[in-house]
């Protein structure tokens, strides 16, 4: 090639090449205390170019290539990144809250307020018991689980000890402790349940009353009581039976009702009413949540038990109708569709805090616990068009009684919010509870055409005497948007708020959360009133939760190969036999070893039939074939009270 070709060539190469457009990114930077930041080094992951905050927390940054992701970081600072993108040049409010330096705890062990480093030296061995699903938890699972992250410095290695023969609590305890700080020298009971051995190794102390804050520190367990009915039905008529009557709340009178089309996929998102026959007054409206079920109330504000045959459900818009509905305890009521399949991908996530003094405890914690879920929610639903919102709340006569930042798919600017929060106020033990409902229902911009709309309630204390009326009108109207209550009951909590919350829970087709003693975090926590429950890192447990609600099997596709966000389940202790599994819809369950009874449940662990027989049987049938394609769950108990369960695929 001649030389005068080659450069002409190469010159219009290099003039058709595609330009890099630089576009100025302007911003502020504040600490927690919502206080400009100064002296904040701002670059971005490929170090192209840095820059400091100015003396009011501003910044200006020039981006050649995005989206990319920027790291603020500066001593006394948790180095944080935050992904920007054209809407971020476009922001005129881009702000980036930074938090003060945490104590280094990737190996820390932080048990009340204060904490040890870990040594090579192993100290007390935690042993669990793995002969039966006892007291607090079903699954070697939670044991794994629980030790992802920097809870307590508990490493996990296999093995069994086979000297307790009762109890399944894992104690664990340490070599040393940190004087000055409260509850420290203390058994931590992680009653996880596992056929491993559990190690704790601790020595060094941090300093003597310091509060150590990090992630997957606190402990939670679950009470679902649509899992647990009978139970339930029981508990309303003894241990909480004056609870019922002081909040006028009666969660009896259930009607589920699950909804598919044709092709066997849950109907999701679908409004249904529950209407007196003779009157047409308007009794409950539900919406039908990611299994096509919803759950509608009768007589949920009145003692007296209303005639069932009084009842029909409409399907909103589908000219469709149950005339005869039944009570939840003779079965699952059912319709089909003619509707198409529908994955609808948008997702709205919302939390509602107490920050009232009371919480002090725990709110910076649980803010941590908070950003990090969201992070990880966004993170791994990446295919969802997630929005996040938040509310904190305090009392009537505090520096507020409400504040919000509405739903944004902008994830740091609810995060900013969040993490400028500080408890304070309040003084007696109920709280604004009925104006952070409200504002939640009212003030935040809910998704009518959301497929799941979840409200996380975190709080210790419940509303002032004298609302119940108004907690009833906001349950109603929760139900009929179709958002699903998750409280989350923090230390202090008395037995009539875990009452209160767990009726929200199942009036809204949520379940009830909270906190345990476990982790030494925080004041004394209120143990439910249950049989049995598992205690897991809050972190993991919400994140299960939401995965579990958000998930919906793909159109025109079995489940068999789809990774599903089961709840933990107990081992498959008798190694029971089901077949054919998959299946059409019949089931042989074959056991070598009387059960006492046969539960079978959708993949959030939600019951929908109960088989029972004399105790004697070593085969069973059911027919799962009304139910839609998908995951379910077989759960028995034997005579001796073990659990187990086993998964069945349902394909036609």
């Amino acid at each position: 090639m001649k030389p005068k070709l080659a450069a002409f060539l190469f010159l219009a190469i290099v003039v058709s090449a595609p330009k890099l457009h630089a576009q100025m990114i302007t911003g502020k930077v504040l600490g927690e205390n919502g206080l400009a930041a100064s002296a904040i080094s701002v670059k971005f992951m490929n170090n192209v170019n840095t820059v400091v905050t100015n003396a009011d927390g501003t910044f200006k940054i020039m981006a050649t290539k995005l989206p990319d992701s920027l790291v603020f970081s500066a001593v006394g600072y948790e180095s944080y990144k935050v992904r920007v993108t054209d809407k971020t040049v476009k922001d005129i409010k881009f702000e980036v809250v930074l938090l003060k330096a945490r104590h280094e705890l990737s190996n820390v062990v932080v048990v009340g307020y204060g904490a040890t480093k870990r040594k090579d030296v192993t100290g007390s061995v935690a042993k669990m018991e793995a002969k039966e699903f006892s007291e607090k938890a079903p699954d070697s699972k939670i044991a794994e689980d629980a030790v992802v992250g920097r809870l307590a410095g508990v490493a996990v290695s296999p093995g069994y000890d086979a000297d307790r023969s009762v109890s399944s609590s894992v104690r664990i305890r340490g070599t040393g402790s940190v004087s000055g700080s409260p509850g420290l020298g203390k058994t931590a009971d992680l009653n996880f349940f596992s056929g491993k051995k559990i190690s704790f190794n601790d020595t060094v102390t941090i300093g003597a009353g310091e509060k150590t804050y990090a992630t997957k520190l606190v402990t939670a367990g679950e009470v679902n009581d649509f899992n647990k009915w009978k139970m339930w039905e029981d508990f309303t008529e003894t241990d909480f039976k004056q609870h019922s009557q002081q909040w006028n709340l009666f969660p009896r009178q259930r009607y589920c009702i699950q909804l598919q089309n044709k092709t066997h996929a849950p109907v999701v998102g679908q409004e249904v009413k529950l209407v007196r026959k003779t009157t047409k007054e308007l009794v409950w409206t539900g919406i039908t949540d990611n299994t096509g079920k919803a759950e509608l109330w009768a007589g949920m504000n009145t003692a007296v038990f209303v005639n069932d045959g009084d009842y029909i459900i409409l399907v909103t818009g589908k000219e469709q109708q149950i005339e005869h509905p039944t009570l939840f305890e003779n079965g699952v009521n059912r319709l089909e569709l003619n509707v198409d399949c529908n994955t609808n991908k948008n997702v709205d996530i919302a939390f509602v805090v107490d920050a009232t003094g009371s919480m002090g405890d725990e709110i910076e914690f649980l803010k941590l616990e908070l950003e990090d879920v969201l992070r990880k929610t966004f993170d791994q639903f990446s295919d969802l068009d997630l929005k996040a919102a938040s509310v904190f709340y305090r009392d009537h006569g505090d520096e507020y009684l409400t504040k919000h930042e509405d739903f944004n798919d902008d994830l740091v600017k609810v995060l900013n919010f969040i993490k400028l929060q500080k408890a304070g106020g309040g003084g007696d033990t109920p709280e604004a509870v009925e104006s952070a409902m409200n504002t939640a229902l009212d003030s935040l911009s809910w998704r009518p055409d959301a497929g799941v709309k979840l409200m996380f309630l975190v709080l210790d204390a419940p509303p002032h005497a004298g609302k119940e009326a108004e907690i009833f009108a906001l349950v109603q109207k929760a139900a009929a948007k179709g958002i699903r209550v998750i409280p989350v009951v923090c230390s202090g909590a008395d037995k009539g708020t875990e009452f209160l919350m767990r009726s929200i829970a199942l009036a809204t087709n949520g379940t009830y959360v909270f906190l345990t003693d476990n982790s030494g975090v925080g004041g004394k926590h209120l143990k439910p009133t249950t049989d049995v429950f598992s205690v897991e890192l809050l972190n993991n447990l919400l994140q299960r939760l939401i995965r579990q609600m958000v998930y919906m099997p793909a159109c025109a596709s079995t489940t068999q190969n789809q990774v599903l966000p089961f709840p933990n389940l107990p081992l498959n202790l008798l190694k029971v036999k089901i077949s054919p599994n998959p299946t059409p819809g019949r089931v042989v369950i074959k056991t070598n070893k009387a059960l006492k009874d046969i539960f079978i449940a959708d993949f959030t662990g939600k019951i929908l039939m109960r088989l029972t027989g004399n105790g004697k049987q070593d085969k069973w049938e059911a027919d799962l074939g009304q139910y839609p394609s998908g995951t379910y769950i077989v759960r028995y108990i034997t005579a001796e009270n073990e659990w187990g369960a086993e998964k069945v695929v349902v394909v036609r």
